[in-house]
């Protein structure tokens, strides 16, 4: 039954019109995901495998992957990656970004705009459905298996070693999935662009310490918009703890570590706040980082990205998660 419930949610018209991207929780470590524009921010590259399982022990709950890259390629230009695969029940969809962002240095601060082309797999196996009539032909057999849809994304990055502000526009072509083969009017899907903006702080009040508060801003056509709180404390570059709160929906609680300089970890736990919560026992999610050296085996800082502040002591540089 609850098989059957995800499925309608999906495609009946009004509930189309909702929220269409995977949900995560480190959204704020794993920009990429929703802004081209961060490609290249960081000032070296990065190779970044984040899962998420969401609202464990519901059947046929969603569970995202998502590969991504990012990296200069030369001092003003930017490129990333992303390949993504999402599947809630007998719904699935995959797809690619190939992302490019320009940076424009204004001394204090930079400018980034980024574009992305983006291909999409949607799919849904009747195989899986469950439903009150055995052999239901209008899921088991009508149903497309893959339909294939292109898009773009949108989005500008303002930011220095102390603070960014991003806004981005998701699904740009506004294109529409037909999952149904015999009658348009059934299991269309209208992709409805999703509208992001987030900014955030650093500062260090106290000797190797690093705190960032930040806010993540979210709208699609047919949903209510959405908001997030985070907050994000570093100890010397290697420790990670922070917080979040999405309103009306989780508390998310994040600890990270680094090993070796280059291998970053960082896990989540979402406790949900919101009616879901007597059904799931909460969302679990995982990050996995590499970041990459430039030829020399230095990083491609440049002076302005978020490896920042040099420490003597450590003969450490001090970086964004």
């Amino acid at each position: 039954m609850r098989k059957v419930l995800l499925v309608i949610l999906i495609l009946v018209p009004v509930a189309m019109m909702a929220q269409q991207i995977p949900q995560f929780s480190q959204r704020g470590i794993d920009m990429l995901t929703f802004n081209p524009a961060f490609a290249g921010s960081k000032g070296y590259s990065e190779l970044l495998l984040h899962h998420r399982s969401q609202w464990r022990s519901y059947d046929g709950a969603p569970v995202t992957q998502n590969l991504t890259y990012q990296g200069m390629l030369g001092k003003s230009t930017g490129i990333g990656f992303s390949f993504v695969k999402d599947e809630i029940g007998p719904i699935s969809t995959s797809g690619l970004k190939i992302a490019y962002a320009y940076h424009i240095d204004m001394n204090a601060v930079k400018l980034t705009f980024g574009l992305s082309g983006d291909i999409y797999q949607y799919g849904i196996n009747g195989n899986e459905v469950t439903t009150h009539e055995e052999n239901d032909p209008a899921i088991l057999y009508a149903l497309s298996e893959k339909v294939w849809r292109p898009d773009a994304t949108f989005g500008t990055f303002l930011y220095n070693e102390h603070f960014y502000f991003g806004f981005s526009i998701l699904q740009l072509l506004g294109s529409t999935v037909e999952l149904y083969k015999n009658d348009p009017a059934m299991g269309t899907l209208p992709l409805a662009r999703h509208f992001y903006m987030n900014g955030g702080y650093n500062f260090s009040p106290i000797r190797n310490f690093d705190f960032e508060p930040s806010i993540l801003w979210s709208k699609a056509k047919g949903s209510p918009a959405q908001f997030e709180l985070n907050i994000y404390a570093q100890y010397m570059s290697q420790i990670l703890l922070g917080g979040s709160y999405r309103w009306g929906d989780a508390f998310a609680i994040v600890a990270g570590f680094k090993m070796k300089e280059r291998l970053k970890f960082a896990y989540s736990y979402d406790i949900v706040v919101s009616p879901l919560r007597t059904y799931n026992s909460g969302s679990h999610e995982l990050i996995i980082s590499w970041i990459i050296p430039n030829k020399l085996g230095k990083w491609n800082r440049w002076r302005h990205e978020y490896q920042y502040d040099f420490n003597p002591k450590t003969h450490k540089w001090k970086s964004r998660w």
